[in-house]
C-alpha cells in the first residue's frame, strides 16, 4: 500500500507530462501542417507562382464560398481554400450554404453554387468556376487594383491577341496575360499618335511587314522614354524590326537554328526544346520546364558596349545556324549554342525610368499552336512581368491540364535512348539469360 502511494505521484506527473507532450505535438501539426503530395501531376500542392503571391500579401483578403453540401465540387473548394490558408495567414474565408442563406447570397449577388466571393480594403471580385490560377488571379485583383496594359501591335501582319486561330492566333496567350491582370489591347501606330501613356508593356509577335519610317521612330522614342519591349521574330520578320534590337545591343541574324540532339524526337530539327536557361536571370530561372521552339532566329550580342545585353536562352551544344534560304543540312563542323532569348536594361535618359526589351527569336512559342506546350506559357507571362518591372510576380504558375490525358516530350536523344534499352538492351538481356539457363541444363 505504501509502495503504491509512492508511486501515485510520479504517475501523475508522467500522465501530465504525457498529455502535455501529446497537446504540443497537436499544437505544431496544426500550425506546421506536413503535406506529401505523389501525384504526378502535383493536383494537391500550390504552384510556385500561387505560393509567391499569397506569401508576399500585406493586407488581409476574405474569401466566401457559396455551396452547397450535395455538390461534388465543394470537397475540391474545401481542399483548395485550406491550401491557401496555410500558404498566408492573411487569407480567411467561409463557407455558405446556399439553400439555408439564400438572403446572404442575395446580398452578394450570387446565384451560382460553386462561386467564390474575394474581398480586400473595399474592393471584391467573384469567380464562378474557381480553380488555382482563378483564385489567384481574384486576389491580385483586390490586393493590386492598379491597371496595367499590354499592347500587341497590329498592321504588320502580326499575331494578333483577339484572333484564335490555332497556328496564327495569340488569343490563349491574351488570356494568360488576363489571368495576370494585364489589359489586353491592340496598337495600331498609324495617325498622329504614338504608344499610349498607359502602356505598361508593347508586345510584338511575328511581325511580316516592314516599319514605316515614323512608326519605327515612335517605338524607338517609347522605349528612349523607359518603355518596356517584348519582341518575338521570326526568320520571316523583316529587317526594320531587326534593326530596334540591334541599335540596343541584340541583332537577330538571318538564319535558322538547328538542333539534332535536342529536337522533339521523329521531328524536323528546328522544333525543339530550348535547354539552355539561365538560373541567375528570374524570367529563365523560375522555369520549371524548358520551352518549345520551332524555326527559331539566332541572336548575337553586342560585345564591349552598354548596356550589356543578357542571353537567358540558348539552344543544345550540338546545334547550329544555318544560313538564311540554305538547306537545313547545309551546315558543316562543330555544333555550338545558339542565344534565341536575351534581355536588356536601357540607359536612362532625361531623368527618365530605364526602359526594357526583351527579344526571342521566336514568334510561334506564343501562338495558340504552342503556347501550351511545356515552359511556354510562364516563359511568356513572365517575360511581360518583367518589362512591367512586377518581379514578385514572376514565378511557374499552375499547369493548364486536361483531366486524364498527360503530355509528354521526347527530344531525339532520349528517343534513341528509349529505343536501344526497350528495343535492344532488354531482349538481349533475357536471350543472354535463356542462354545461360539453357547450358545449365545441358550440362546438369
Amino acid at each position: 500500500m505504501r509502495r503504491g502511494a509512492r508511486r501515485l505521484p510520479a504517475l501523475v506527473v508522467g500522465t501530465i507530462g504525457l498529455i502535455g507532450c501529446a497537446g504540443l505535438v497537436l499544437l505544431l501539426t496544426y500550425r506546421h501542417t506536413l503535406r506529401i503530395d505523389l501525384t504526378p501531376e502535383r493536383t494537391y500542392t500550390l504552384s510556385p507562382h500561387a505560393q509567391r503571391i499569397l506569401g508576399g500579401l500585406d493586407r488581409e483578403v476574405r474569401v466566401t464560398a457559396f455551396v452547397r453540401s450535395a455538390d461534388p465540387r465543394t470537397p475540391f473548394l474545401k481542399d483548395l481554400l485550406w491550401r491557401v490558408v496555410n500558404a498566408s495567414r492573411r487569407v480567411h474565408y467561409d463557407f455558405v450554404d446556399l439553400n439555408r442563406s439564400p438572403a446572404l447570397a442575395r446580398q452578394y449577388g450570387i446565384e451560382r453554387y460553386g462561386a467564390l466571393v474575394v474581398e480586400s480594403d473595399g474592393h471584391r471580385r467573384d469567380i464562378s468556376n474557381p480553380s488555382e490560377g482563378t483564385l489567384v488571379s481574384a486576389v491580385l485583383a483586390v490586393t493590386r487594383p492598379s491597371q496595367r496594359v499590354a499592347y500587341f501591335l497590329t498592321g504588320h501582319g502580326e499575331h494578333a491577341p483577339t484572333d484564335s486561330d490555332r497556328k496564327l492566333g495569340c488569343s490563349s496567350a491574351a488570356r494568360a496575360l488576363e489571368e495576370d491582370l494585364f489589359v489586353v489591347r491592340e496598337l495600331p501606330l498609324v495617325g498622329p499618335d504614338g504608344v499610349p501613356a498607359d502602356a505598361t508593356a508593347v508586345v510584338v509577335a511575328g511581325p511580316r511587314k516592314d516599319l514605316l519610317p515614323d512608326e519605327a521612330k515612335r517605338l524607338d522614342a517609347y522605349l528612349d522614354r523607359g518603355g518596356a519591349l517584348l519582341l518575338l521574330v521570326d526568320p520571316e520578320s523583316p529587317p526594320s524590326f531587326a534593326a530596334i534590337a540591334a541599335r540596343r545591343g541584340i541583332t537577330p541574324l538571318d538564319a535558322v537554328v538547328v538542333d539534332p540532339e535536342r529536337r522533339l524526337a521523329a521531328g524536323e530539327g528546328v522544333t525543339i526544346l530550348v535547354s539552355g536557361l539561365t538560373s541567375s536571370f528570374l524570367v529563365s530561372g523560375t522555369l520549371e520546364a524548358p520551352p518549345v521552339f520551332s524555326r527559331a532566329r539566332p541572336l548575337e550580342l553586342a560585345t564591349g558596349s552598354s548596356p550589356t545585353a543578357i542571353g537567358f536562352l540558348q539552344s543544345g551544344a550540338a546545334s547550329y545556324a544555318v544560313p538564311a534560304g540554305q538547306p537545313l543540312d547545309a551546315a558543316t563542323g562543330p555544333g555550338r549554342a545558339q542565344v534565341v532569348g536575351a534581355a536588356v536594361v536601357l540607359p536612362t535618359r532625361d531623368g527618365a525610368k530605364p526602359g526594357r526589351l526583351i527579344v526571342f527569336g521566336d514568334a510561334d512559342f506564343a501562338t495558340n499552336a504552342f503556347v501550351d506546350y511545356l515552359g511556354n506559357r510562364d516563359l511568356l507571362v513572365n517575360s511581360v512581368n518583367w518589362l512591367a518591372r512586377e518581379e514578385s510576380l514572376i514565378a511557374a504558375r499552375a499547369q493548364q491540364k486536361e483531366a486524364g490525358r498527360e503530355q509528354f516530350f521526347v527530344t531525339e536523344t532520349q528517343g534513341r535512348m528509349a529505343f536501344w534499352l526497350a528495343a535492344v538492351a532488354q531482349p538481349a538481356i533475357f536471350f543472354a539469360f535463356a542462354i545461360y539457363v539453357f547450358v545449365r541444363r545441358r550440362l546438369a
